[in-house]
């Protein structure tokens, strides 16, 4: 008798011990679970980035393109205008040189 009595103790003991056990388990697993839902939509916000940009300058390719453009032909015009400048200089000290002689 007290043998049946001691296995339905051990028995309780081993059902309860797995339960606390099945109990952690599902709150990892309900933790696990929200932080894979953070991470995709984390993961979800450089593509979302990627198809509006994408979007965007085929929305507004002329304006873009005219932007581009003149910004290239302003730092051109810029760079022409120093280094013409110190050429038609060089040039005037090189023909002066020539005409004194």
């Amino acid at each position: 008798m007290e043998t049946r009595v001691l296995n339905e103790y051990m028995t309780n003991t081993q059902l309860n011990e797995i339960l606390e056990l099945l109990r952690r388990m599902d709150k990892r697993d309900r933790l696990r679970t929200w932080g894979g839902f953070f991470r995709s939509i984390l993961h979800l916000i450089p593509l979302i980035l990627i198809i509006w940009s994408t979007w965007y300058a085929f929305a507004h390719w002329d304006e873009l393109l005219k932007e581009i453009s003149k910004a290239a032909a302003e730092q051109s015009a810029a760079v022409m205008q120093n280094q013409g400048g110190d050429f038609s200089k060089q040039m005037q000290e090189q023909l002066q040189k020539l005409m004194g002689q």
